[in-house]
């Protein structure tokens, strides 16, 4: 099924998992990126729609029922073996539930979090001249040793690499870093609360691989990167 040409964007704008893609990639590899963030294409679906949901669920729940997982996964299976579904729907009604499953392994290492409902309606992220989609899907509460009230904001990567080099997970692992830090600068524009946004309940949740990368304490370095990136994409997208 073909993707659906949109119209371009004639001011930068980026998803948090690209410019986090872009930050690790090469020169060449980075070009594509932006070309296709200038001119994107609409998916013929929206890849694990249906499992999204039902983890924030099962993830907000202090008890953390099953039920929505379980509830999640009869639909899934319902679709995967119904003729009329197009195999692209199986396919993702596949990984879907291989979410489900993958979110559950990882009850030990969310455990302790405190997660809560992120708001519906959330605005976008403006770094240096560019506009970064970065959704919360969750927020986390949690308090400091001092008793401090803290916040941050959880981000769920649902994706199929299954990549296992070195390289690869080296390079998961400084795209998670990236995307946390990112829910961090997030959570200062666009999150009001009382609380205290803190680095390390600012979460890239890599699902498929298990993986959990909190803010770094000292992110400066990340930021300025970032920042730095940002104003050269901007200063460039004119000429994509």
């Amino acid at each position: 099924m073909a993707r659906i040409p949109v119209a371009e964007r004639p001011q930068p704008r980026i998803s948090a998992n690209d410019l986090a893609l872009y930050m690790v990639s090469s020169d060449t590899a980075r070009m594509g990126i932006l070309r296709r963030a200038k001119a994107p294409q609409k998916p013929p679906i929206i890849r694990y729609k249906d499992a999204r949901a039902p983890v924030c669920a099962y993830l907000i729940d202090p008890a953390r029922n099953m039920r929505p997982l379980v509830a999640a996964e009869e639909m899934l299976r319902q679709r995967m073996d119904d003729p009329a579904t197009s195999p692209l729907l199986r396919d993702d009604a596949s990984h879907s539930i291989e979410v489900l499953h993958a979110i559950q392994q990882m009850r030990n290492q969310l455990g302790a979090l405190d997660f809560q409902a992120a708001p519906r309606d959330q605005g976008r992220l403006a770094i240096s001249g560019v506009e970064v989609s970065v959704r919360a899907d969750l927020l986390v509460f949690s308090s400091s040793r001092t008793g401090e009230e803290q916040i941050g904001a959880a981000v769920l990567r649902m994706t199929m690499d299954d990549a296992e080099t070195e390289a690869a997970r080296e390079r998961r692992r400084n795209m998670g870093l990236y995307v946390a830090t990112l829910a961090r600068l997030y959570v200062d524009q666009n999150i009001a609360s009382n609380r205290t946004a803190a680095n390390r309940l600012c979460l890239s949740i890599d699902v498929q691989h298990g993986e959990i990368f909190s803010g770094p304490t000292a992110n400066t370095r990340r930021v300025n990167d970032i920042e730095n990136v940002c104003r050269m994409i901007a200063a460039i997208w004119p000429t994509l």
